[in-house]
C-alpha cells in the first residue's frame, strides 16, 4: 500500500514537472514569436521601407540648404557693406547676425520626418494588405498614399507655431490646384477665364492687392516675419505706415514722433512742408513729403526705391537660386560651374528687377495719389492701398511665364489668410481648434494621393520637390547635344509601387529639376 502511494506521488510529480516544462516552453515560444513579430515589423517600418534612410538623407539635405542660403546671404550682405570684412570670419559668422541653426534644424526634422513617416506608413500598409507578407513584392492600394500623407502631416508640429498657418494654407492651395487640374483634365468643369494666357498674372494681382492693403492697414493679419520682410525691403518707414493707418481711421496721431522722424531724415525744410498738415486732429492726409522726407521730388524717391530694393533683395534671390543648384545638382555644378553660376545670376537679376519694379511702382502710385489729394484737399482713403497693390502687380510680366503661376500660388494663401482674419474680426468667420494642423494633414493626404496615382495633375514645382525628396535614386547627367545643360531624374520605383495603378507616373519618369526661384 505504501509502495503504491509513493509510486503515485512520483508519477504526479513527474506530470507536474512536465506540465511546468511545457508551460515554460510555451512561454518562451510566445516570447520568441512576439520578439520575431516586433522584429519583423521593425524591419518593415524602418529597414525595408527605407524610412530611416530617407529621414536621415532629407534631414541633412534640407539642413544644408537652409544653412547654405543663410551663409551666402550673409556673405553678400557683408561684401556690400564692407568688402574688407570678407576675410574676417568673426564678421561673417557673427552670432548676432547669423541666426539660422534652430530654423535649419526644425526644417530638416520636418522634411525628414514627413518623408520617413510617409514611406514607413505606405510600406507597412502595403505589406499588411499583401496576401504573402513574406514576399518581397507587395502591391499598394490607392488609399495607402492618402493615409500615409495624412499621418506624415503631423510632422508639422516640429515647426515653430508661427509657421503652421503659412504652411497649411500654402499646401491647401496646392491640394486644391491638384484637384482642379484633375477635374479640368477630364472636362468635369473649369473656372471661367482659366484659358486666359495671363490668368496667373490676374490671380497674382488680386492676391498682392490684398497683401499690400494689409501691409498698410492691417499688419496684424500678415505673419510677423513676412510683414517685417516687406517693411525692410520697402522704402517707407514702419512709423509712417502706422501713422497712415491712424489717419485713415481718424485716430489721434503722435505729431511729435512724426516731426522728429521728418527732421532726422529731411531737416527743417521738410518739417516746414509737413507740419501744416498735422496741426489739426484728426489728420485728413499724411503728405507725401512725410513718406520721403529726404527729398521733395517724388520721381527721385521712386528711383531710389527701385535701386534700394534691388540692392537689398539681390543677395537673397542669388542665394535661393545658387545654393539649391549647388546642393541638389552637384554633378552638373562640378562639370559646368560657370554655367550654373551664370544662370543663377541671370535668374536673381530678373527676379530682383521684378520685385524692385513692384515696390517702386507702388511708391509712385501713392505719391501720385498724394499729389492729387493734397491739391484737392481730400481725405485719405484706405481703398487706395488695395488699388495700388493691384496695378503694381503688372510687374510680374517681367518674370518668366513659368514663374508667374508659382508666384501667384505663393501670394494667394497669404492674401486668403489676411482676408479670413479680417472677416473673423468682424465675426463673419470662425476658427476651429487645431484647424491649421487638420488642414495641413488633409492637404498632404490629397497631394500624396495625386503624387502616387495622378502624377500629371501636380504642379511642376511640387512634382520636382516630391520626386527629389521621395526618390533618392536620382541620376543627373549633362546632355551632350546642343551643348546645353540637361538634367534628368529617373524616378526610382520602389517595391511597393504598382505600375498598373499609375501608368502616367512611370511614363513621365524624366523630370527637369531646373525650377524657378520663388519670392521669399
Amino acid at each position: 500500500m505504501t509502495a503504491t502511494t509513493e509510486d503515485s506521488r512520483v508519477s504526479f510529480n513527474n506530470e507536474e514537472i512536465q506540465d511546468r516544462g511545457s508551460s515554460l516552453t510555451a512561454a518562451r515560444s510566445g516570447k520568441k514569436k512576439k520578439k520575431n513579430f516586433l522584429q519583423k515589423w521593425f524591419d518593415i517600418l524602418f529597414i525595408d521601407s527605407k524610412a530611416f534612410k530617407t529621414f536621415l538623407t532629407n534631414f541633412v539635405l534640407t539642413y544644408n540648404l537652409r544653412a547654405g542660403v543663410a551663409f551666402l546671404v550673409r556673405t553678400l550682405s557683408v561684401l556690400r557693406q564692407d568688402p574688407k570684412a570678407f576675410f574676417s570670419l568673426q564678421r561673417l559668422l557673427d552670432e548676432a547676425q547669423f541666426k539660422f541653426r534652430e530654423e535649419a534644424v526644425r526644417i530638416g526634422l520636418f522634411v525628414g520626418l514627413f518623408t520617413g513617416t510617409y514611406k514607413a506608413t505606405t510600406h507597412a500598409l502595403a505589406r499588411r494588405e499583401s496576401a504573402d507578407c513574406e514576399s518581397e513584392k507587395v502591391v499598394p492600394k490607392k488609399w495607402h498614399s492618402a493615409v500615409g500623407g495624412f499621418l506624415a502631416g503631423f510632422s508639422l508640429l516640429i515647426m515653430d507655431k508661427s509657421w503652421h498657418r503659412t504652411l497649411s494654407l500654402y499646401m491647401a492651395t496646392r491640394a486644391v490646384q491638384c484637384w482642379y487640374n484633375f477635374n479640368k483634365e477630364r472636362s468635369y468643369f473649369h473656372f471661367w477665364g482659366s484659358h486666359w494666357s495671363h490668368g496667373d498674372s490676374l490671380l497674382f494681382a488680386v492676391s498682392s492687392a490684398q497683401i499690400m492693403y494689409a501691409y498698410v492697414m492691417r499688419k496684424e493679419t500678415l505673419p510677423r516675419s513676412y510683414h517685417k520682410f516687406i517693411v525692410n525691403q520697402g522704402p517707407i518707414d514702419g512709423l509712417m505706415l502706422e501713422t497712415v493707418q491712424q489717419s485713415c481711421r481718424d485716430l489721434p496721431i503722435d505729431t511729435g514722433k512724426v516731426l522728429d522722424y521728418v527732421k532726422k531724415n529731411g531737416g527743417e525744410e521738410a518739417v516746414k512742408a509737413v507740419k501744416p498738415w498735422l496741426e489739426k486732429q484728426p489728420v485728413k492726409l499724411i503728405p507725401r513729403r512725410a513718406l520721403h522726407p529726404h527729398t521733395s521730388s517724388a520721381v527721385v524717391a521712386t528711383l531710389e526705391s527701385f535701386s534700394g530694393v534691388a540692392k537689398k533683395i539681390f543677395p537673397v534671390y542669388l542665394a535661393l537660386a545658387l545654393v539649391p543648384a549647388m546642393v541638389l545638382r552637384y554633378k552638373i555644378f562640378v562639370k559646368n560651374p560657370l554655367g550654373v553660376v551664370g544662370k543663377a545670376l541671370a535668374s536673381a537679376a530678373q527676379s530682383s528687377t521684378f520685385l524692385a519694379t513692384f515696390c517702386s511702382s507702388y511708391m509712385a502710385q501713392i505719391c501720385l495719389q498724394r499729389m492729387v489729394f493734397e491739391s484737392m484737399g481730400w481725405r485719405d482713403r484706405k481703398q487706395v492701398y488695395w488699388i495700388a497693390g493691384f496695378f503694381s502687380s503688372a510687374s510680374i510680366l517681367l518674370e518668366k511665364k513659368g514663374r508667374r503661376s508659382e508666384l501667384a500660388l505663393y501670394a494667394l494663401p497669404r492674401a486668403a489668410d489676411s482676408l479670413f482674419l479680417i472677416l473673423n474680426d468682424h465675426r463673419l468667420a470662425f476658427t476651429v481648434p487645431y484647424g491649421e494642423l487638420l488642414i495641413f494633414c488633409s492637404s498632404m493626404s490629397a497631394i500624396m494621393f495625386f503624387f502616387e496615382n495622378h502624377f500629371n495633375n501636380l504642379s511642376p514645382l511640387v512634382a520636382k520637390l516630391m520626386t527629389r525628396f521621395l526618390s533618392h535614386d536620382v541620376q543627373l547627367s549633362v546632355g551632350a547635344s546642343s551643348g546645353q545643360q540637361q538634367e534628368t531624374a529617373e524616378v526610382h520605383t520602389p517595391k511597393v509601387v504598382n505600375s498598373q495603378l499609375n501608368p502616367l507616373r512611370h511614363s513621365q519618369s524624366t523630370l527637369s529639376l531646373s525650377g524657378s526661384t520663388m519670392a521669399p
